[in-house]
């Protein structure tokens, strides 16, 4: 797995990085301060998951999940803040990020929530979550009734969801697909029935809620 981190605080970015080289060892580890650098790096290198500080210098979050997305970028992407409003945490989830890590938990409460995005979960705070719920363990009854689900879609669908719950635009689901756009609406619309959801944001919240792995 290829990680991109970008954060204008170097202490932050060399503290994360020396975590995340700890949990998986072998991991790659690019780290840039400043949206331009995470940009150049984006484009010319194929990231499975890129860690985005909320609030870099001279760009807002927003900014920076749109200008990825814009130049193709697929890889999932996790929000670091030091704030966790729940509006926030939806905006972030609404614009294409798939987790969102609040910088102000603990060490262990950093480990768990990293642990889980690196194994290919959604993480978003328990306290920014528009319905409260149990979090799913393997095999526990709600991560179950969450697999018979997806179970009842087709494989082209499950495609679809696992791209959308990454925070993928319908444009980028297409192209990774190699299917029309109105196709992957169709395949969405089908998913979020299936799921009984109404759209990828409360798909995202659910995923987290159940521990569905996304990849």
């Amino acid at each position: 797995m290829r990680v991109l981190m970008v954060d204008d605080h170097v202490m932050v970015l060399q503290g994360l990085k020396n975590l995340l080289g700890l949990m998986v060892p072998g991991l790659q580890i690019d780290t840039a301060s400043a949206i331009g650098p995470a940009l150049a790096m984006a484009a010319e290198t194929r990231y499975d998951l890129l860690m985005l500080d909320w609030y870099l210098d001279g760009c807002t979050g927003a900014d920076a999940i749109t200008r990825l997305r814009e130049i193709g970028c697929t890889a999932r992407i996790v929000v670091l803040s030091g704030e966790s409003d729940p509006q926030l945490v939806r905006t972030a989830i609404e614009l294409g990020a798939a987790g969102f890590v609040p910088k102000r938990y603990s060490s262990e409460a950093m480990l768990a929530a990293m642990n889980k995005v690196l194994q290919g979960g959604i993480f978003l705070p328990p306290d920014a979550a528009p319905r409260q719920g149990s979090t799913a363990a393997t095999g526990s009854p709600l991560l179950v009734e969450a697999e018979q689900r997806l179970a009842g879609l087709t494989p082209r669908q499950v495609d679809a969801y696992r791209s959308a719950a990454r925070g993928l635009p319908n444009k980028l689901i297409a192209r990774e697909l190699g299917i029309a756009e109105s196709t992957v609406k169709t395949h969405l619309a089908a998913v979020y029935a299936a799921l009984g959801v109404r759209n990828r944001t409360e798909a995202a919240y659910q995923a987290s809620r159940e521990g569905i792995r996304i990849g």
